[in-house]
């Protein structure tokens, strides 16, 4: 089912893949890092609700899918190969620079940066992958 050039079961898994990068991310991979650079602790994170947290994350995951899905659906980007590297380009462009200005602005630690720019990367690479399938 397509709306607006865009197939709605591939922006979905796509908004999927997006959420689960980011719970293996900031969970296994660098959870314990990820909280050290901000300053959080466990108790600090008891405080947050977490439905609401989760259900912002989905809502930006979903506009991701949705943006990245009409960029290839526009740029004409057929087959693994081409969707992959325009999901390359969407996040050197758009995602890496947006990330950056908290490091450059904020005084955001380089390794928490670096930290955010991977996650992003690994994210919109698999997205593209994922809607390069429909």
């Amino acid at each position: 089912m397509d709306i607006f050039g865009i197939n709605i079961i591939a922006v979905l898994l796509a908004t999927l893949g997006f959420m689960v990068v980011g719970f293996v991310w900031y969970g296994p991979l660098f959870g314990k890092r990820w909280m050290a650079l901000n300053g959080f602790t466990p108790e600090k994170m008891g405080d947050v609700n977490v439905p609401v947290m989760m259900a912002k994350g989905l809502t930006n995951s979903l506009v991701a899918a949705i943006g990245l899905s009409l960029v290839l659906n526009w740029k004409g980007a057929e087959g693994l190969l081409a969707s992959v590297k325009t999901a390359f380009l969407v996040w050197l462009f758009f995602s890496a620079t947006t990330a950056l200005l908290a490091h450059i602005y904020e005084k955001q630690k380089l390794e928490l940066t670096l930290i955010h720019f991977g996650n992003q990367l690994t994210a919109y690479l698999l997205a593209g992958a994922i809607i390069s399938f429909f």
